[in-house]
């Protein structure tokens, strides 16, 4: 199984208190997701390649959220939050009733900020007249590239930009991968 070492969330980083903090029990289901995906989805895979299972593990405990590989092709117009707008870009899980995205990112830094700016323009993307994403998830591992914390990197691009993210909550799940470096 994979081992969540770390868990953070923006709301115990700023000091505004007018949005809400991430559900406890949305952010539960999420680590135990995280936490039920057995090693063996990394067999045959180095460190630094993607491993398209381990999204697809994790939807698979996660019933209640759509799975942007759900669909043929491999993408799901659920998560393509934006495609009304034009714009072809989608998040790796959604549900729609909780308003809750998730992105996981296995291997690269300059993705976290993408995914930032995900969650923002999903904030200020009205559906029902309410945001589309209230709450965002990043899944990164604590051990990129030897040495590298994708972990810890997310919290600093965080911190960097928690001033101009106007969203209600943003958590950062910190796994191990289990491949050797």
């Amino acid at each position: 199984m994979v081992v969540v070492e770390e868990v953070t969330k923006l709301s115990e980083r700023r000091t505004q208190t007018s949005s809400e903090a991430f559900p406890d029990e949305s952010l539960a289901s999420i680590q135990t997701a995280v936490e039920a995906v057995p090693a063996s989805v990394f067999d045959g895979s180095t460190k630094h390649t993607e491993v398209g299972g381990f999204d697809a593990a994790i939807a698979d405990d996660l019933s209640q959220y759509e799975y942007e590989g759900d669909a043929a092709g491999g993408f799901n117009p659920n998560c393509k939050l934006w495609s009304h707008q034009g714009f072809n870009y989608s998040v790796d899980l959604y549900d729609a009733d909780a308003r809750i995205a998730i992105e996981v990112e296995k291997s690269e830094r300059k993705n976290v900020s993408d995914d930032l700016l995900k969650f923002q323009k999903g904030y200020r993307t009205q559906k029902d007249s309410r945001p589309k994403i209230e709450f965002g998830c990043l899944v990164v591992p604590v051990n990129y590239l030897g040495r590298h914390n994708l972990y810890q990197h997310s919290l600093t691009k965080l911190d960097f930009m928690k001033g101009v993210l106007f969203i209600d909550d943003i958590a950062v799940i910190g796994y191990r991968d289990p491949r050797p470096d």
